[in-house]
């Protein structure tokens, strides 16, 4: 991720831009800001050759210059360089302890190149930086200054669980009855539409809590087993198989300590930060301090232990959801990857209806031509297709600790749920996606 310059309009304005800041740097050639700038711009419109070359003149003339340094680690990535892009971003991490993007860049960086165990750190050390609890400029990001219904219930009811415990201080009491009050002075906003800003007296005082990392749980690796070692391996890969398409639901699937830590992460962590679904539930990524040693001991167990599905799949992607009781939860698509695993960890006396709750899976894979706007996010399309395929769903019911396998092309969608009310309540799933769609 680089901190760029805003997206200026095509063309000749382009242009215009570009040679005012060669014009800055040939009348001034030691402003290292004026090489960064034109860098920046030359990046946002593809020229990475150009960029690459304006970062080092601002390099050149001032090798502290971190920003720039991240800025050309991803170019260099983006090139094929990725050697030497890491090398960037760590050198722009020491440079600048201070700067979250070199951090975010090295958790990626791990991450894709399928060792998520060292992606964990940095990507702690971003989210921490990026969101930290205390004196904030609430315009710094959109999500600081925006919010929606279903995210301001569940952070009140997080607060008030947090403070219940004694792991916040009664001091956030304030911050909950501003969170009251925001819900309140909103209401006809929220009527209008899902997400809403928050009116200015409102978002400065909401700024130094709201959306950040008030509090995390570092869910530490356990010395046993994360992923059951007494699941039948050789009958879940069978059936997987025997499926067709390839899906399997398997119970019990992770140890009694790794679900009850996992469950502690999910319910302390403030991580959930991305509220603009229309469905009203929240999402967590492990870009954004979803992430822990015990997550990623899971993610490398399920492999372990399921060679036949997995192959020599890495998890690339890792998320969490946190529902409302009563709202919708996700709608039908299919992902970018070649295996899901979709595992749900709240206790199964809050599903107000057991047959319900869980996934339904439809026996049809998205055509190999169809592209991510396509199979994810084209619904009416989607539709079409199933029914003109005449594909059947496979409904798989909510229970606790029941983890989903399946073959991540297979279109899919949350089945309809109704959950007590209450923050302990709400329903939570894990997705792990391992492998890409274009290598299974």
């Amino acid at each position: 991720m680089s901190d760029r310059l805003p997206q200026s309009d095509e063309g000749a304005e382009t242009e215009r831009q570009i040679s005012r800041l060669r014009g800055e740097i040939a009348a001034n050639p030691g402003d290292a800001g004026a090489h960064y700038r034109l860098g920046c711009l030359l990046e946002d419109h593809d020229r990475l050759a150009e960029a690459a070359e304006a970062y080092r003149g601002a390099l050149r003339l001032d090798p502290g210059f971190a920003k720039a340094r991240n800025n050309l680690g991803g170019v260099l990535e983006s090139q094929g360089y990725t050697a030497q892009a890491l090398e960037c971003y760590e050198m722009a991490a020491r440079a600048d302890p201070g700067l979250w993007q070199p951090q975010y860049n090295i958790g990626n960086f791990h991450k894709l190149a399928g060792s998520l165990d060292r992606a964990i750190r940095p990507y702690q050390a971003a989210a921490r930086l990026k969101r930290p609890a205390g004196p904030a400029d609430p315009a710094a990001d959109p999500t600081f200054s925006m919010t929606s219904r279903s995210k301001l219930l569940h952070d009140i009811e997080q607060l008030e669980y947090l403070m219940e415990r004694g792991v916040l201080a009664r001091d956030y009491a304030v911050t909950v009855a501003v969170y009251r009050e925001a819900l309140d002075t909103m209401s006809a906003a929220f009527g209008r539409g899902h997400v809403a800003d928050f009116p200015p007296d409102l978002r400065a005082r909401v700024a130094p809590v709201y959306n950040r990392l008030v509090n995390f749980l570092d869910a530490g690796e356990l010395a046993g087993p994360a992923v059951n070692p007494a699941l039948d391996r050789a009958r879940i890969e069978a059936d997987y198989f025997r499926s067709g398409p390839g899906i399997v639901f398997v119970d019990d699937v992770l140890t009694p300590q790794a679900l009850g830590d996992l469950r502690r992460f999910c319910l302390e962590s403030t991580v959930w930060f991305d509220f603009q679904h229309a469905g009203g539930y929240l999402g967590a990524y492990v870009e954004e301090g979803f992430v822990c040693p015990l997550l990623a001991q899971i993610a490398r167990e399920f492999p372990r232990i399921l060679p036949g599905i997995f192959g020599e799949h890495a998890v690339t992607h890792l998320w969490g959801y946190k529902y409302d009781s009563q709202l919708d939860g996700i709608g039908v698509h299919a992902d970018f990857a070649a295996v899901n695993v979709n595992f749900w960890i709240t206790p199964d006396d809050a599903n107000l209806e057991p047959g319900s709750g869980g996934l339904v899976v439809w026996d049809k894979e998205a055509p190999a031509d169809w592209d991510f706007e396509a199979y994810n996010q084209d619904v009416p399309g989607i539709r079409r297709f199933l029914e003109a395929t005449a594909a059947r769903p496979v409904t798989v019911p909510y229970r606790q600790n029941r983890a989903v396998i399946f073959n991540s092309d297979l279109f899919h969608k949350t089945d309809r749920l109704r959950f007590r009310p209450g923050y302990e309540n709400r329903r939570i799933n894990i997705t792990m996606l391992y492998g890409h769609r274009a290598g299974k």
